[in-house]
């Protein structure tokens, strides 16, 4: 029908319309004619055939798989640690680890998840030791200054057991109980000074004896996550309550109240998602006691406000919201633009929307279709820019 329409109007045209209309349909269909001669296959970047060879050779998973029963372990030490890795060996729901880094932090835990019948009941048992030899501490509250920069050494050994139900497929919950032992010492970082150097003991509780914890606790969490390594729909959904009852020096005992909220939504068949958090820690004394100020809540760096630096802020209450857009660039990279706000407070009643820190940023994520193994931030602040390398994702 269209051609029989097309012919009609030629004929109702005059000799030369004619002609001229016949010359443009030659031009055209032989332009068709030597595009279809010489077609090229779409050409790819060597980044992207890298990351797709990568890929499809499970590099990444085959990495992780180990050798004879030795499981490699490539950053997830703590933020601020600098690069370190370590290993770990598992079996028999045993599992033993160990990790250090460039900067002279170390981990090592043992872990044990006893074997009871079914599917709704879980115990498990997990001994830690860490040594981190400089973390940062600026001061206290959200009016602390970055040129006040100081570090110190944290020492602490943690036995926890934990009892509880799984009622459904995604939730689990249950109580806890165990026994902390913590030490602060001099910091190591050549840039800024040990804490006990710019810092009086009256502002650092804490500082000149530590406190030894019992520990209880409750605690609930609905993971809907579909890849939890790579999250792309679902949430995560936690709240906790944890009580330290300082057995050493009784001056040192609080309730601590942890919340966190995860939503992922997708769209354009998953190569499109936007991610949220929203995350608060509140504590609570009895008159008398205070908050350690190794254990208060911190803000900055590269898991929540990432245009400032590590723990650059800390009180006994902090509140955090993140919001990403994560798309797709081809197979094996996602690129990411970024907000975070936050702000820590003495009181919780203090914690008010109007007086968040803010900021925003750019980021990559190589990843592969369980994991993101290698994550860049750009952030951006008042206090400038920060650039974060880290192993595995913010949230």
């Amino acid at each position: 029908m269209l051609g029989m329409t097309m012919l009609g109007l030629i004929l109702m045209m005059s000799p030369q319309e004619q002609s001229d209309e016949l010359s443009r349909a030659d031009v055209l269909q032989q332009a068709r004619e030597e595009k279809a001669q010489n077609l090229q296959k779409p050409t790819r970047s060597a980044l992207e055939r890298g990351l797709q060879e990568f890929r499809d050779r499970r590099l990444m998973e085959r990495f992780q798989e180990g050798f004879k029963g030795f499981h490699p372990m490539i950053g997830g030490l703590r933020s601020g640690s600098g690069f370190g890795g370590g290993t770990y060996v598992e079996e028999k729901g045993i599992r033993v680890s160990a990790q250090v880094s460039m900067k002279g932090y170390q981990k090592y835990e043992f872990r044990y998840k006893a074997p009871l019948p079914g599917k709704l009941l879980f115990a498990d048992f997990r001994s830690t030791y860490r040594n981190f030899s400089q973390e940062h501490y600026f001061g206290e509250g959200p009016d602390s200054r970055k040129e006040d920069r100081s570090n110190y050494r944290f020492e602490d050994t943690d036995y926890v057991g934990r009892f509880g139900i799984t009622p459904a497929k995604h939730v689990r919950a249950g109580v806890s109980g165990g026994w902390l032992k913590t030490n602060v010492g001099q910091g190591t970082d050549a840039l800024s000074p040990s804490i006990e150097k710019r810092f009086e003991a009256a502002q650092t509780p804490g500082l000149v004896n530590q406190p030894s914890y019992l520990q209880a606790g409750a605690f609930v969490e609905a993971d809907y996550r579909a890849v939890p390594g790579n999250p792309r729909s679902g949430g995560l959904y936690s709240a906790s309550w944890t009580s330290f009852d300082d057995r050493k020096l009784g001056q040192f005992g609080f309730d601590r109240f942890d919340m966190e909220a995860q939503q992922y939504i997708p769209f354009f068949n998953q190569r499109r998602v936007i991610a949220l958090r929203a995350k608060t820690t509140l504590t609570q004394t009895t008159t008398g006691q205070e908050v350690p100020f190794f254990m208060q809540p911190t803000l900055g760096g590269s898991e929540d406000l990432r245009g400032y630096r590590e723990y650059r802020f800390r009180d006994r209450n902090m509140m955090v919201f993140n919001a990403e857009y994560r798309f797709e660039a081809f197979s094996g990279l996602d690129l990411a633009a970024f907000a975070d706000a936050g702000n820590v407070a003495g009181r919780a009643r203090d914690l008010k929307f109007s007086q968040l820190k803010t900021s925003y940023g750019v980021g990559f994520r190589f990843n592969t279709a369980k994991s993101v193994f290698l994550r860049a931030d750009l952030g951006f602040s008042s206090e400038g820019k920060r650039l974060f390398i880290k192993f595995g994702h913010a949230f």
